[in-house]
């Protein structure tokens, strides 16, 4: 039997989905993350997470250059978790993809759609006409009119994604951005406390290749980026500086004594990239958040695998001025750690996306 048509799959993209089993489906540069949630809205949990780290340079920004590996290790993911489903929401993210805020006057729905989508054609940077293009109603404008969250994805990349978890037996129900997944899965982290962080919160993903930048306001985000900043930039300098393979300089990255400390000279390493990444960032969130009250942020939340390295909070706090803070993901989504059989605070750290992108079946 066919699978369900490109078209269906964004459909959903910001839609409500049918109760059901869903997995969610990170392929990112550094490893590919599966999860599948148990539970009801309000009282959910992490019922199974599988984890496959992908060699170097198998995924070069959203171009999968090894796709025997990352097929594979799709599969590996599943059978880790013991998930038996193969039914997913798959997460996109990259230069081909787009996200954008609109507001949208009054009108009947079909004049709203009519709006918003001559309105987003105007900033898809990869062409329209190649895309497939879905919207949200978030809310109302402080200005008038309602709010809209556009979400876009170039045809060329969904084809890529599904063609490969398909040749792994693995249908693609719903194709979301990851993006919007970590805002959903923030507001869940934010609970009661929606409203005070809808005045202008900040969250940060640090990744291997990336950083996604999200302004978080009004019951939803207001602007999303991603930025060339990750951690595997750090394990690259310190395979260049040490003369050692990229497995190895991996290795020296995360591996402690046993008092939890790095050696001096990979501290040192590390500290200087940081350094400079903070000064990406610096500049990306210093333009988009200091320029007018309506930009401005209170609070800071990180995320990702490279919000593990020594020091990055710290000088996240001093060149963002903002308290920060880690996700916390396991506050709105239980776990049980003998049974998933993952240190928690690593898990913490890199389950938001793929949690949120399993989220999606209890919206």
């Amino acid at each position: 039997m066919a699978g369900p048509s490109l078209k269906e799959q964004l459909d959903e993209l910001l839609g409500k989905l049918n109760p059901g089993t869903i997995v969610g489906v990170d392929i990112g540069s550094h490893s590919i993350k599966v999860c599948e949630l148990a539970g009801s809205p309000g009282k959910l949990r992490l019922e199974r997470f599988g984890v496959f780290t992908l060699s170097e340079a198998a995924l070069i920004e959203d171009e999968v250059q090894k796709p025997s590996e990352v097929s594979d290790g799709i599969l590996e993911a599943f059978n880790q978790a013991r998930i038996k489903s193969r039914t997913v929401c798959l997460g996109l993210f990259g230069p081909n993809t787009m996200t954008k805020r609109l507001n949208v006057p009054e009108g009947t729905a079909e004049e709203v759609e009519d709006h918003v989508m001559w309105e987003a054609e105007q900033y898809i940077t990869f062409g329209a006409d190649d895309s497939q293009i879905d919207f949200d109603i978030v809310g109302e404008n402080e200005g008038g009119g309602k709010d809209a969250i556009v979400a876009a994805a170039k045809n060329d990349l969904i084809d890529s994604f599904t063609e490969l978890l398909k040749s792994a037996k693995i249908q693609v129900k719903v194709v979301d951005l990851n993006v919007l997944a970590l805002s959903n899965v923030f507001e869940q982290v934010a609970g009661g406390n929606i409203e005070e962080y809808s005045q202008g919160t900040l969250l940060l993903d640090f990744g291997a290749q990336t950083t996604k930048i999200v302004v978080f306001k009004r019951g939803g985000p207001i602007f999303t980026k991603e930025i060339p900043v990750g951690g595997g930039l750090i394990t690259e300098e310190i395979q260049r500086q040490m003369g050692v393979s990229y497995e190895e300089a991996e290795d020296l990255k995360t591996t402690t004594d046993e008092n939890g400390n790095l050696p001096e000279e990979i501290l040192n390493i590390i500290n200087i990239q940081i350094e400079k990444q903070m000064s990406d960032v610096r500049k990306n969130i210093n333009f988009y958040i200091s320029q007018g009250s309506a930009e401005r942020v209170s609070h800071c939340f990180v995320t990702g695998g490279g919000s593990l390295l020594p020091g990055l909070l710290e000088k996240l706090t001093e060149v963002s001025g903002l308290p920060v803070e880690r996700l916390d993901v396991f506050s709105a989504v239980k776990v049980d750690e003998k049974k998933i059989g993952h240190n928690l605070e690593q898990l913490a750290a890199i389950s938001p996306v793929v949690i949120g992108l399993a989220m999606r079946k209890f919206s």
